[in-house]
């Protein structure tokens, strides 16, 4: 019977030895797959990767910002700037038989500006310009005058087209 213990206790340990090589073998095979994973293709720990790329998204984060703030001062400029322009053709007197007078109207964003009157007669021609704000002039308007003031007004779109996408503070 003691021979029979001896057997079986040597068949376990032989199996546990087993086992174990095993396992060894598979705990090289991932040892060595994690330090090529870490080790990264170029050659740098993922580690390292990490911290430069950290360092480029930092400074990417930065010159975003300083354009926001570039484009925010080219939209105040863009804001005094003629944006918005109407014309309208008419015919000031019957005789004339042609649309040779006109009125132009050049708004900014605030609805600032001038609008320019030409009267054309057989005999004369005159012009006038009325400086407006807020789309209104302290000078009498004629109906063409602001009509072009209304097509002008029309035409203003914003700087930027809202796009949606939330700025984080």
């Amino acid at each position: 019977m003691e021979g029979s213990y001896q057997l079986s206790f040597f068949v376990a340990i032989a199996a546990l030895l087993i086992i174990c090589l095993i396992l060894y073998c598979k705990l090289a095979y991932l040892t060595k797959r994690y330090k090529l994973f870490m080790q990264g293709s170029s050659g740098l720990s993922l580690e390292a990767s990490l911290e430069s790329l950290h360092a480029e998204i930092k400074a990417m984060n930065k010159e975003i910002a300083a354009s926001q703030e570039q484009i925010q001062q080219l939209a105040k400029v863009l804001d005094t700037a003629t944006r918005g322009v109407g014309v309208v053709r008419f015919n000031a007197f019957q005789e004339t038989g042609s649309d040779l007078s006109f009125a132009v109207a050049f708004l900014d964003a605030d609805k600032n500006g001038v609008v320019i009157s030409s009267i054309y007669g057989r005999e004369e021609s005159r012009t006038y310009a009325k400086p407006l704000e807020g789309g209104q002039s302290a000078y009498h308007l004629g109906s063409e005058e602001q009509e072009a003031i209304n097509i002008a007004s029309m035409a203003l779109q914003p700087v930027f087209a809202d796009t949606g996408r939330k700025e984080k503070r």
